[in-house]
């Protein structure tokens, strides 16, 4: 199942594509939404099997057979691969794509580790079955972002199995521009802030320091117009900050190119202070109930 869109170049290719596939289902999501257009598919599937297969991403022949497979000798309730970013052609897109690669960037989080087999958090897309996802009440229409953290956390809730197999690549095409990078992280920032009021046990320490790096910047910023010591302050924290992010990353860099470290340390600094900014902008709304379209909307 495709969730349609209005585009009518894209509106075309599905055409092209309900010919030479009949059961082929296109689906027009009004909220444009993923949670809803998912719920949408869920709910019209067929088979026992859903799967989650996002744009951006070039996924393996074997992929439907690799994750049914896995499914069936595993009994988890949600199993998946692991994305590995594409360069890309222009500079900001390989800076970004060894960007996804960082650590230091992306917490660690096994998701974006090839050499991981095994039970985990969270995977990229998933595949279900469709009695499980109804069972658990689907997703959260609610989240804008961060939608499937957000399911497969009470999946696990409710004594749920995730399983991450490395042996299934999935190639993701990374934001082509430094902007939509930061845009990015920016609403993953907000909406994780709706995760963890739904879910508190769900935040960890690496949800919480960039908002803590972007409260230090801007704290200590604040004291340079009165005291030279807030200057002082100011280039040791932000001298500090890059140097870390430096010698993490200038490994990642010599193994590919020297020439990716200025744009690698600047992608990792996006991706935290655009998380950190979206985190913080997220806590101060969500008491007050307030909607801000600009995060309220999905942005690609």
């Amino acid at each position: 199942m495709i969730d349609g869109m209005s585009n009518d170049g894209t509106r075309g290719i599905l055409s092209r594509l309900q010919k030479d596939h009949p059961d082929l289902i296109v689906l027009d999501n009004p909220l444009q939404t993923v949670p809803h257009g998912m719920n949408m598919g869920i709910q019209r599937a067929q088979g026992e099997y859903v799967v989650r297969a996002d744009v951006r991403c070039i996924h393996p022949e074997s992929y439907l057979c690799d994750l049914i497979e896995l499914s069936k000798r595993t009994g988890a309730d949600n199993v998946g691969g692991v994305l590995v970013p594409i360069s890309g052609e222009t500079y900001a897109q390989k800076s970004i794509a060894l960007a996804y690669k960082s650590r230091i960037a992306m917490g660690g989080a096994l998701r974006d580790r090839g050499d991981f087999v095994g039970e985990t958090d969270t995977v990229y897309g998933g595949c279900f079955k469709k009695s499980r996802l109804i069972e658990i009440g689907m997703y959260d229409e609610k989240m804008v972002r961060n939608q499937d953290d957000e399911l497969s956390f009470r999946l696990r809730e409710r004594g749920g199995k995730i399983i991450q197999d490395g042996r299934i690549k999935i190639q993701y095409f990374p934001r082509s521009s430094f902007w939509h990078l930061f845009k990015q992280f920016m609403q993953y920032g907000y909406w994780k802030v709706a995760v963890i009021k739904k879910h508190p046990r769900q935040a960890s320490l690496r949800h919480l320091l960039p908002a803590v790096l972007v409260l230090g910047l801007v704290g200590i910023g604040s004291l340079i117009p009165f005291t030279i010591f807030g200057l002082y302050g100011f280039v040791a924290f932000i001298g500090s900050y890059f140097s870390a992010v430096g010698l993490v990353s200038f490994k990642s860099a010599y193994q590919r190119s020297l020439k990716l470290l200025p744009g690698l340390i600047f992608a990792i600094a996006l991706i935290h202070v655009g998380f950190g900014i979206g985190f913080i902008i997220g806590s101060f709304s969500e008491p007050f109930r307030l909607k801000l379209r600009w995060f309220e909307t999905l942005s690609r």
